[in-house]
């Protein structure tokens, strides 16, 4: 099935939405009934309030939203890299890599706040890859700044990812003291007007609530550990570590600007991992950004590994794994936690 990814043609992108609906057929199996999560951000919760509003008890179409969400977001990514040439050739490989890394547990499917983050987390990747090599960069830096606000609104710990911001800029742009200064109004504008909202409503108190940083520690014991984590987190981290020892034993042969747009994505995966210190409860969705990171991971590991055989099998046992799972955790079958 990799293979067919491997092209450009357009007939791929038909086949990359009869994959999404196949990886995410077990929600509609065995109606899973979605419950928005009870500690919701500002723009998350209208989002939810505006939705149940229309689906009243026919929860399949947050499934149905959810798995739109996820293919839209692939084409987007599938095109930054293509557009970018981050990849040393244009194919759908991303995209597939972001489809199928977006299923590898049910959480990530489910329409949570970060999944609705993530989009304007992706859009705010694409403005930061525009800016290289341009004199004129400081709307562009503006806009990643709100856009990266906006995330925060869905899922405030996504916050820490105007650190990500910054360390952009120092990757790709010449030292500006103004950029910077323009990137952190850009993150304070959205949160100024909705403070004013809620200060001329007498309701400031309770949106501050939904901004605090619970514990400013990981405590490890509060991540689920199960034998699904561990088997599906196995070929994960070994393509991942597969694609960065690649890329560093070609990282010269690259060009500049794909260094640093690889650079970026690095620190993407950095401050992901500090998002866990706001907020974190030991929520599998919590890790959704890790979508962005381990979807190029696996574009490269399908397109540059040289047997394309093992790359067909790493597939094959991680598809199989996850429908595995998929159906044993909507059906409740293990005694121990999926």
């Amino acid at each position: 099935m990799v293979a067919i990814f491997r092209s450009y043609h357009l007939s791929a992108i038909f086949l990359l939405f009869i994959y999404t609906v196949l990886l995410r057929l077990v929600l509609f199996v065995e109606p899973v009934i979605f419950q928005a999560p009870e500690n919701t951000n500002f723009l998350s919760e209208i989002t939810y309030n505006v939705l149940a509003s229309f689906v009243q008890e026919q929860f399949y179409f947050y499934h149905i939203i959810s798995g739109l969400i996820i293919f839209f977001q692939a084409l987007y990514f599938n095109h930054l890299i293509n557009y970018y040439r981050i990849l040393p050739k244009s194919s759908y490989l991303p995209a597939f890599s972001f489809i199928m890394v977006s299923s590898l547990f049910v959480e990530f499917m489910l329409l949570t706040p970060p999944l609705i983050a993530n989009t304007f987390l992706l859009f705010a990747l694409g403005r930061i890859f525009a800016w290289y090599k341009k004199e004129k960069v400081t709307a562009a830096i503006f806009d990643t700044g709100f856009l990266i606000s906006i995330a925060s609104l869905f899922f405030f710990p996504y916050i820490v990812f105007f650190l990500f911001l910054l360390a952009s800029i120092t990757i790709l742009r010449p030292f500006s003291l103004r950029e910077y200064m323009i990137a952190f109004i850009g993150l304070l504008l959205p949160y100024y007007f909705i403070g004013v909202y809620f200060f001329w409503h007498n309701q400031l108190p309770e949106f501050l609530n939904t901004l605090t940083i619970t514990e400013l520690n990981f405590n490890v014991q509060i991540i689920e550990r199960s034998m699904r984590i561990f088997i599906i987190s196995i070929p994960v981290l070994v393509v991942i570590a597969w694609s960065a020892l690649y890329l560093q034993a070609n990282l010269f042969r690259l060009v500049v600007q794909v260094r640093n747009y690889l650079v970026v994505f690095v620190w993407l995966f950095i401050v992901g991992i500090l998002s866990l210190l706001i907020q974190f409860e030991g929520e599998l969705f919590h890790f959704i950004w890790l979508i962005l990171p381990a979807g190029l991971a696996f574009a490269f590991f399908f397109a540059e590994f040289r047997r394309k055989a093992v790359s067909e099998i790493v597939h094959l046992f991680l598809i199989l794994t996850i429908f595995f799972f998929q159906y044993m955790y909507i059906f409740d079958q293990f005694s121990f936690p999926l």
